[in-house]
Parts: structure tokens; C-alpha cells; sequence
């Protein structure tokens, strides 16, 4: 499965590229000087993506930053660059059939390319200064919830968090920020949902993350599951030691008891396909009392229903991280994002409050939810 998506971005992002540089190519001035800066800078910023995407972790912490910074920017630059040349595209076409282009562009179109191109580059470098700022900002998403449960003091708060992705570019400046965000909320419980590493377990320990978990402050304490994510360095019981030593509870096909009665239901990532069933997990749980299941990836949601779980959460989606990707989530999943409801199941999709590669949030949002579960 992960060499699949490595080879599916392999792909698109040459795919992409390819198509942005003709386009590029095309408005450029009718001189070699030019075509050749171009082509170098452009195919410079390429590969600098493929290294960082490919080799980044091998590197020292501030060069693999360096690399992620730039490639990572370009990459989202270039699906921007790449959408909107395809709507010009598509509006050129309908010219050439229709004539509806006012003389002044039609009778210029040398011109109006480059001046389009400059616009263009415009729009793009404002959406990405844009969405770094939303990233840079996560927000504080509060729900309200009711189950006919037993609940100590009528009622208890739990902080959810998913999608983390540490890495040398997510790090431990990042994580401090986090951290601080969640005490300031006053969790009874706190609940990571996966993908806390992105791959390695190297950058985790120069950033000493384990010292920034131990600050979280949760009255009943931290409890973690796995995510996709930790399945591809090949390092995941490494990390999961890692973690431990963290002072989080990691719950990998497993239950604990909370709180007088909340019983938390961890499962594997589906990555793993000897993960128990669900039913198997849930054998010996005690239904008088609230039944919570964290499963990182939102598929099969009529499980939880199926097996009397009060309340699933889940990640791994990040709502497609920036449009149009939270479009192509919304199709994909049967709850992609936010609420939902089946039966007297509840179910949250975090959008998570890190993300993966670029750190851009257009159209979507970084998160960390705070769920009141309270007696109906």
C-alpha cells in the first residue's frame, strides 16, 4: 500500500509538473537566456520535492526543513498553477469555437498571455500566503454531545487530536504550540487519533518530543492509536516505545477502562490486516457505561453501530488538507469531515491539526476538538 501511494505522487506530481512547464514555457520571451533560467529553476524546485519527498529524513534537521520548506510550497504551487492553466485552457478552447474573446485580447494574445501569467502568479503566491497562515493557526472546534450512559459528575471532556505528522518539518516547535492549545482546554481525557509520526522515528528524538507529551496535562491521561503513517518508515514499535515513554497509553486492538466506567476502544490502522475485528474488542464491554472507539481511518462506520459504540472518532482524512482535495474527500467518505450520526452512534471526523507534506490549509482548517460528553 505504500509503495502504491509513493508511486501514485511519483506520477501526478511528474504528470504536473510536465504540463505547468509547457504552459509556462509558452508565454515565455522568444530569447535562449530566459528558457534556460527557467528550465533550470523549475526543474530545480522539482527535484528538490522528489528529494525531500524520497531521502528528506536522512538528512540534518535544518537541511531536511529546508528542503520540505521549498518543496513542499512548490508542489502546492504547482497544483494551483496546474488548475488554473487547465480553466484557461478550457476558456482558449471555447474561443476558438465561439470568437467571444474581446478584440483587445484577441488581437494581442502574446500580451494578454504574459499579463495573465504575471496575474496568475499573483493569485497563487496571495493563496499560499493565505493558507500557511490558516495552518499556523489552528482553531479550537467545540461539540456538544448527549448519551443515555452513566458519566462521572454528569459529564466529561475530551480533547481529541489526530493527524499530528511529526516530523523535522512538523516538529517540536509545532508540538509545544499544540500542547499548550490542549491545556488550555482542561481535558479530562485526551485522544490522539493516529498518524502522530509521519514516518521516523529520528526526527522525534532530536526534537525530544517525548518531553513535550509528558506536559500535557489530562485529569484521567493520554491515549493514542496508530495510523497509517506509522506503518510506512518501517519503525512503528520503535515509535510506539517511543510514545510510551511519552507517557501515552497506546491502545493498539485494545481496551481501557476510565474515568469510573468510560471504556476506550483502540483499534490498529486498517494498514495492518490482522487487526481484530471489532466485535472481538468489544467482547466483555459493559454497555451501562459510554464506549468510546478510536479508528483512524473513517471506513466501515455501520461497525461502530453495529457493535453498540456510543461514539467513534477518527482522522486521516485532514478534509483533503486544501481545496480541491476537501471536495475529493467529501466523495470518498461517508462522513469526511465534522459530525455525524447513525443509529444512536456519534461520529467525529477531525480534519487533525498537523497535516501531511505541504503546510497549507485553503478551504480547510487545522483543529483541535473538544467534545463535552454529557448525560441526555
Amino acid at each position: 500500500m505504500k509503495y502504491m501511494f509513493f508511486l501514485i505522487v511519483l506520477v501526478v506530481t511528474i504528470a504536473l509538473n510536465g504540463y505547468v512547464f509547457i504552459r509556462g514555457w509558452q508565454v515565455l520571451p522568444p530569447f535562449l537566456l530566459p528558457k534556460i533560467l527557467y528550465s533550470i529553476l523549475f526543474w530545480g524546485l522539482t527535484a528538490t520535492f522528489f528529494v525531500r519527498m524520497y531521502k528528506g529524513d536522512a538528512f540534518s534537521p535544518s537541511v531536511s526543513m529546508a528542503l520540505s520548506e521549498v518543496g513542499f510550497t512548490w508542489l502546492t504551487a504547482i497544483i494551483y498553477f496546474a488548475i488554473i492553466s487547465l480553466g484557461i485552457d478550457m476558456l482558449r478552447l471555447a474561443n476558438h469555437f465561439t470568437g467571444f474573446f474581446p478584440s483587445v485580447v484577441s488581437e494581442n494574445m502574446t500580451v494578454a498571455a504574459r499579463s495573465t501569467a504575471i496575474v496568475v502568479l499573483f493569485v497563487v503566491t496571495g493563496l499560499l500566503a493565505y493558507g500557511n497562515h490558516k495552518f499556523n493557526n489552528p482553531v479550537v472546534r467545540e461539540i456538544c454531545l448527549e448519551v443515555n450512559k452513566q458519566l462521572p459528575d454528569g459529564g466529561i471532556r475530551l480533547v481529541l487530536v489526530s493527524d499530528i505528522h511529526l516530523s523535522s518539518y512538523i516538529n517540536g516547535t509545532h508540538l509545544e504550540k499544540y500542547v499548550e492549545m490542549i491545556n488550555g482546554e482542561k481535558p479530562d481525557i485526551v485522544l490522539i487519533a493516529g498518524d502522530i509520526a509521519d514516518r521516523s522515528l529520528k526526527p522525534l528524538k532530536e526534537w525530544n518530543i517525548s518531553a513535550i507529551f509528558k506536559k500535557i496535562d489530562s485529569r484521567y491521561g493520554v491515549f493514542a492509536i496508530s495510523g497509517n503513517h506509522e506503518f510506512y518508515g518501517g519503525e512503528r514499535e520503535e515509535i510506539y516505545s517511543y510514545l510510551r515513554s511519552s507517557g501515552i497509553e497506546m491502545l493498539l486492538d485494545s481496551v481501557v477502562t476510565v474515568a469510573g466506567g468510560i471504556q476506550i476502544v483502540g483499534r490498529e490502522d486498517r494498514t495492518n490486516r490482522n487487526r481484530s475485528t471489532l466485535s472481538d474488542l468489544m467482547k466483555g464491554i459493559n454497555h451501562d457505561y459510554p464506549v468510546i472507539l478510536m479508528d483512524h481511518q473513517p471506513f466501515g462506520l455501520e461497525e461502530a453501530q453495529n457493535n453498540g459504540v456510543d461514539l467513534q472518532l477518527s482522522g486521516h482524512t485532514h478534509n483533503g488538507q486544501f481545496w480541491p482535495g476537501n471536495l475529493i474527500v467529501k466523495m470518498m467518505y461517508e462522513i469526511g469531515y465534522g459530525y455525524g450520526k447513525k443509529g444512536d452512534t456519534h461520529y467525529y471526523v477531525t480534519s487533525g491539526v498537523g497535516l501531511w507534506g505541504p503546510k497549507f490549509r485553503i478551504g480547510t482548517e487545522s483543529e483541535i476538538v473538544v467534545i463535552k460528553l454529557k448525560n441526555s
